[in-house]
Protein backbone atom coordinates (compact mmCIF):
# COMPACT_ATOMS: atom_id res chain seq x y z
CA UNK A 1 0.00 0.00 0.00
CA UNK A 2 2.75 2.37 1.08
CA UNK A 3 4.41 1.30 -2.24
CA UNK A 4 1.49 2.03 -4.60
CA UNK A 5 0.95 5.63 -2.63
CA UNK A 6 4.35 6.64 -3.44
CA UNK A 7 4.13 6.05 -7.34
CA UNK A 8 0.58 8.03 -7.21
CA UNK A 9 2.26 10.46 -5.62
CA UNK A 10 5.26 10.45 -8.50
CA UNK A 11 2.59 9.98 -10.37
CA UNK A 12 0.85 13.56 -9.41
CA UNK A 13 3.98 15.48 -9.42
CA UNK A 14 5.10 14.48 -12.76
CA UNK A 15 1.47 15.77 -14.05
CA UNK A 16 1.68 18.61 -11.94
CA UNK A 17 4.85 19.64 -13.53
CA UNK A 18 3.32 18.92 -16.91
CA UNK A 19 0.38 20.77 -16.39
CA UNK A 20 2.69 23.76 -15.76
CA UNK A 21 5.08 23.49 -18.96
CA UNK A 22 1.90 23.20 -21.04
CA UNK A 23 0.41 26.48 -18.97
CA UNK A 24 3.84 28.33 -19.33
CA UNK A 25 4.64 26.89 -23.54
CA UNK A 26 1.21 26.71 -24.77
CA UNK A 27 -0.04 30.16 -23.86
CA UNK A 28 -2.02 33.34 -25.43
CA UNK A 29 -0.43 36.78 -24.66
CA UNK A 30 -2.24 39.83 -25.27
CA UNK A 31 -0.94 43.51 -24.90
CA UNK A 32 -1.36 47.03 -26.12
CA UNK A 33 0.94 48.66 -28.43
CA UNK A 34 1.14 52.88 -28.25
CA UNK A 35 3.38 55.44 -28.93
CA UNK A 36 6.32 56.27 -26.87
CA UNK A 37 6.30 60.09 -26.62
CA UNK A 38 2.27 60.14 -26.96
CA UNK A 39 0.96 57.34 -25.21
CA UNK A 40 -1.41 56.87 -28.57
CA UNK A 41 -2.22 53.40 -29.30
CA UNK A 42 -0.39 52.06 -32.85
CA UNK A 43 -2.91 50.99 -34.92
CA UNK A 44 -1.96 47.90 -37.57
CA UNK A 45 1.39 46.69 -35.90
CA UNK A 46 3.04 43.64 -37.32
CA UNK A 47 3.89 41.44 -34.26
CA UNK A 48 5.58 38.17 -35.43
CA UNK A 49 8.03 35.54 -34.52
CA UNK A 50 10.98 35.80 -36.24
CA UNK A 51 11.14 32.51 -39.24
CA UNK A 52 7.91 31.07 -37.93
CA UNK A 53 4.32 31.60 -39.30
CA UNK A 54 3.28 32.86 -36.07
CA UNK A 55 1.73 36.17 -35.96
CA UNK A 56 -1.03 38.79 -36.11
CA UNK A 57 -1.58 42.59 -36.36
CA UNK A 58 -3.14 44.48 -33.82
CA UNK A 59 -6.24 46.37 -33.73
CA UNK A 60 -7.42 50.24 -34.53
CA UNK A 61 -6.84 50.73 -31.05
CA UNK A 62 -3.66 49.09 -30.94
CA UNK A 63 -4.35 46.01 -28.70
CA UNK A 64 -3.45 42.53 -30.07
CA UNK A 65 -3.74 38.81 -28.94
CA UNK A 66 -1.56 35.93 -30.19
CA UNK A 67 -1.01 32.27 -29.05
CA UNK A 68 2.37 31.16 -28.73
CA UNK A 69 2.01 27.09 -28.82
CA UNK A 70 4.82 25.45 -28.38
CA UNK A 71 7.75 27.53 -29.54
CA UNK A 72 11.45 28.06 -27.23
CA UNK A 73 11.72 30.34 -24.79
CA UNK A 74 14.67 31.92 -27.23
CA UNK A 75 12.65 32.46 -29.88
CA UNK A 76 12.09 35.97 -31.44
CA UNK A 77 8.71 37.88 -31.41
CA UNK A 78 9.33 41.29 -33.68
CA UNK A 79 7.06 44.33 -33.57
CA UNK A 80 7.45 46.26 -36.63
CA UNK A 81 5.57 48.99 -38.06
CA UNK A 82 6.54 51.54 -40.43
CA UNK A 83 7.57 55.24 -39.25
CA UNK A 84 8.56 53.29 -35.88
CA UNK A 85 11.81 51.53 -34.54
CA UNK A 86 11.03 47.78 -34.52
CA UNK A 87 11.41 45.73 -31.17
CA UNK A 88 12.33 42.50 -30.99
CA UNK A 89 11.80 40.37 -27.17
CA UNK A 90 13.01 37.02 -26.93
CA UNK A 91 9.57 34.89 -26.20
CA UNK A 92 10.88 34.17 -22.28
CA UNK A 93 10.45 38.14 -21.69
CA UNK A 94 6.93 38.24 -23.42
CA UNK A 95 5.79 35.25 -21.37
CA UNK A 96 7.25 36.82 -18.03
CA UNK A 97 5.47 40.19 -19.30
CA UNK A 98 2.54 38.66 -20.31
CA UNK A 99 1.51 37.45 -16.37
CA UNK A 100 1.48 41.29 -15.72
CA UNK A 101 -1.17 43.25 -15.48
CA UNK A 102 -0.09 46.24 -17.79
CA UNK A 103 1.52 44.18 -20.70
CA UNK A 104 2.18 47.57 -22.59
CA UNK A 105 4.73 47.76 -26.11
CA UNK A 106 5.29 51.39 -26.23
CA UNK A 107 7.34 52.04 -29.96
CA UNK A 108 9.67 55.09 -30.53
CA UNK A 109 8.68 56.91 -33.57
CA UNK A 110 11.55 57.33 -36.58
CA UNK A 111 12.34 59.68 -39.07
CA UNK A 112 11.65 58.56 -42.49
CA UNK A 113 14.23 59.39 -44.86
CA UNK A 114 12.92 59.76 -48.76
CA UNK A 115 15.05 60.05 -51.42
CA UNK A 116 15.47 63.41 -53.33
CA UNK A 117 12.95 63.39 -56.12
CA UNK A 118 13.23 65.87 -59.30
CA UNK A 119 10.55 64.66 -62.03
CA UNK A 120 11.34 65.72 -65.40
CA UNK A 121 8.48 64.62 -67.59
CA UNK A 122 10.37 64.24 -71.09
CA UNK A 123 12.27 61.82 -69.84
CA UNK A 124 9.31 59.51 -68.71
CA UNK A 125 7.26 57.18 -70.41
CA UNK A 126 3.82 55.34 -68.97
CA UNK A 127 4.14 51.68 -69.26
CA UNK A 128 1.26 49.61 -66.91
CA UNK A 129 3.70 45.95 -65.90
CA UNK A 130 2.38 43.27 -63.95
CA UNK A 131 -0.07 40.85 -64.25
CA UNK A 132 -3.02 42.53 -65.95
CA UNK A 133 -5.73 39.69 -65.73
CA UNK A 134 -9.70 40.60 -66.43
CA UNK A 135 -11.33 37.51 -66.97
CA UNK A 136 -12.57 35.75 -63.80
CA UNK A 137 -13.27 31.91 -64.75
CA UNK A 138 -9.71 31.32 -63.13
CA UNK A 139 -9.14 32.64 -59.90
CA UNK A 140 -7.04 32.60 -56.97
CA UNK A 141 -6.79 34.59 -53.26
CA UNK A 142 -5.61 34.68 -49.92
CA UNK A 143 -3.89 31.49 -48.97
CA UNK A 144 -5.01 31.52 -45.18
CA UNK A 145 -7.26 34.34 -43.54
CA UNK A 146 -5.64 35.50 -40.23
CA UNK A 147 -4.28 38.54 -39.27
CA UNK A 148 -0.93 39.32 -41.40
CA UNK A 149 -1.52 37.26 -44.42
CA UNK A 150 0.18 38.82 -47.87
CA UNK A 151 0.49 37.59 -51.10
CA UNK A 152 1.25 40.01 -53.92
CA UNK A 153 2.75 40.21 -57.47
CA UNK A 154 6.38 40.85 -58.16
CA UNK A 155 6.88 43.67 -61.20
CA UNK A 156 10.10 43.59 -63.04
CA UNK A 157 11.68 46.90 -64.16
CA UNK A 158 15.07 45.79 -64.81
CA UNK A 159 17.40 48.25 -62.80
CA UNK A 160 15.84 51.49 -64.18
CA UNK A 161 13.73 54.33 -61.87
CA UNK A 162 10.25 54.48 -62.15
CA UNK A 163 7.48 55.99 -60.34
CA UNK A 164 4.75 54.01 -59.05
CA UNK A 165 1.06 55.78 -59.88
CA UNK A 166 -1.15 53.77 -59.81
CA UNK A 167 -1.76 49.97 -58.37
CA UNK A 168 -4.48 48.01 -60.26
CA UNK A 169 -6.31 45.02 -58.30
CA UNK A 170 -8.42 42.53 -61.24
CA UNK A 171 -10.99 41.18 -58.81
CA UNK A 172 -12.88 38.08 -59.67
CA UNK A 173 -15.14 38.79 -56.75
CA UNK A 174 -15.78 40.16 -53.14
CA UNK A 175 -18.10 38.31 -50.27
CA UNK A 176 -17.04 41.04 -47.74
CA UNK A 177 -19.54 44.05 -47.32
CA UNK A 178 -15.94 45.72 -46.44
CA UNK A 179 -12.74 45.31 -47.85
CA UNK A 180 -9.84 46.72 -45.56
CA UNK A 181 -6.38 45.71 -46.43
CA UNK A 182 -3.31 47.28 -46.58
CA UNK A 183 -1.02 47.76 -49.45
CA UNK A 184 2.15 47.37 -49.20
CA UNK A 185 5.58 47.89 -51.71
CA UNK A 186 8.96 46.02 -50.99
CA UNK A 187 12.08 46.97 -52.69
CA UNK A 188 14.20 43.47 -53.44
CA UNK A 189 17.63 42.06 -53.25
CA UNK A 190 18.92 39.43 -54.99
CA UNK A 191 15.06 38.77 -55.97
CA UNK A 192 13.66 38.45 -52.60
CA UNK A 193 11.59 40.88 -50.79
CA UNK A 194 13.46 42.81 -48.25
CA UNK A 195 12.50 46.73 -47.35
CA UNK A 196 9.10 47.98 -47.43
CA UNK A 197 9.70 51.16 -49.79
CA UNK A 198 6.11 53.21 -49.94
CA UNK A 199 5.94 56.66 -47.61
CA UNK A 200 2.75 56.03 -45.27
CA UNK A 201 0.71 52.73 -45.04
CA UNK A 202 -2.31 53.17 -47.66
CA UNK A 203 -5.32 50.96 -46.32
CA UNK A 204 -7.61 49.89 -49.11
CA UNK A 205 -11.58 50.22 -46.83
CA UNK A 206 -14.36 50.23 -49.98
CA UNK A 207 -18.07 49.78 -49.05
CA UNK A 208 -20.31 47.73 -50.97
CA UNK A 209 -17.72 46.42 -53.47
CA UNK A 210 -19.10 44.05 -55.65
CA UNK A 211 -16.34 42.65 -57.31
CA UNK A 212 -15.09 45.40 -60.03
CA UNK A 213 -11.28 46.16 -60.09
CA UNK A 214 -9.76 48.23 -58.05
CA UNK A 215 -8.01 51.52 -58.61
CA UNK A 216 -5.26 53.27 -55.93
CA UNK A 217 -3.92 56.27 -57.29
CA UNK A 218 -0.33 56.98 -55.37
CA UNK A 219 0.70 59.66 -57.35
CA UNK A 220 0.27 62.37 -54.23
CA UNK A 221 2.55 59.31 -52.24
CA UNK A 222 5.41 59.83 -54.99
CA UNK A 223 6.67 56.30 -54.70
CA UNK A 224 10.00 55.84 -56.50
CA UNK A 225 11.76 52.56 -57.04
CA UNK A 226 14.97 51.50 -58.02
CA UNK A 227 14.70 48.10 -59.50
CA UNK A 228 12.14 45.00 -59.46
CA UNK A 229 9.93 45.53 -56.31
CA UNK A 230 6.57 43.86 -55.05
CA UNK A 231 3.31 45.05 -54.46
CA UNK A 232 1.25 43.21 -51.83
CA UNK A 233 -2.21 43.25 -49.84
CA UNK A 234 -1.94 42.18 -46.02
CA UNK A 235 -4.82 41.50 -44.20
CA UNK A 236 -5.09 43.50 -41.29
CA UNK A 237 -8.51 43.56 -40.12
CA UNK A 238 -10.87 40.85 -39.35
CA UNK A 239 -13.44 40.86 -42.07
CA UNK A 240 -15.34 37.83 -41.28
CA UNK A 241 -17.46 34.85 -43.09
CA UNK A 242 -16.22 35.52 -47.19
CA UNK A 243 -13.49 35.63 -49.36
CA UNK A 244 -11.05 38.11 -52.02
CA UNK A 245 -10.24 36.21 -55.26
CA UNK A 246 -8.31 37.73 -57.76
CA UNK A 247 -8.38 37.10 -61.75
CA UNK A 248 -5.70 34.54 -62.03
CA UNK A 249 -3.87 32.80 -64.55
CA UNK A 250 -0.81 30.71 -65.83
CA UNK A 251 2.67 31.49 -67.16
CA UNK A 252 1.99 34.77 -65.53
CA UNK A 253 4.57 36.64 -62.88
CA UNK A 254 4.17 34.21 -59.58
CA UNK A 255 2.28 35.28 -56.63
CA UNK A 256 4.68 35.71 -53.08
CA UNK A 257 2.59 34.90 -50.22
CA UNK A 258 3.38 34.34 -46.79
CA UNK A 259 1.26 33.70 -43.59
CA UNK A 260 2.44 36.70 -41.49
CA UNK A 261 4.77 39.64 -41.56
CA UNK A 262 8.05 37.67 -39.88
CA UNK A 263 7.51 34.23 -41.74
CA UNK A 264 9.37 33.50 -45.20
CA UNK A 265 8.27 34.27 -48.26
CA UNK A 266 6.68 31.88 -51.06
CA UNK A 267 6.03 31.23 -54.40
CA UNK A 268 3.24 29.90 -56.58
CA UNK A 269 2.83 29.17 -60.18
CA UNK A 270 -0.60 30.55 -60.65
CA UNK A 271 -0.63 34.58 -61.10
CA UNK A 272 -3.33 36.95 -59.69
CA UNK A 273 -4.36 40.20 -61.33
CA UNK A 274 -2.21 43.03 -59.82
CA UNK A 275 -0.78 44.87 -62.23
CA UNK A 276 0.89 48.87 -61.78
CA UNK A 277 1.13 51.92 -63.77
CA UNK A 278 4.34 53.54 -63.65
CA UNK A 279 6.66 56.14 -65.22
CA UNK A 280 9.51 54.93 -65.92
CA UNK A 281 13.07 56.57 -67.62
CA UNK A 282 13.62 56.40 -71.04
CA UNK A 283 16.52 54.21 -72.08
Amino acid sequence: MQFKSSVLARVLLVLCLACTLLETRGQVIMGQIVDQSTGQPIAYVNIGVVGAGVGTVSDDQGMFRLRIDDLPDDAILRYSMLGYQSIDQELRQVRQAATSSDHTIRMTSIALELPQITVNPRDYKAIRAGNELTRPNLNAGFFYNDLGNELGTMVAIKARPAFVDQVNLHLAYCQYDTIFYRLNIYRTESGQPVERIYSSPLIIDYRGHQGEDVYVDLREAQVLVEDDFLVSLELIRELGEGGLMFCAGFLKDKTWYRKTSQASWETSNVGIGISVDIRQEKK
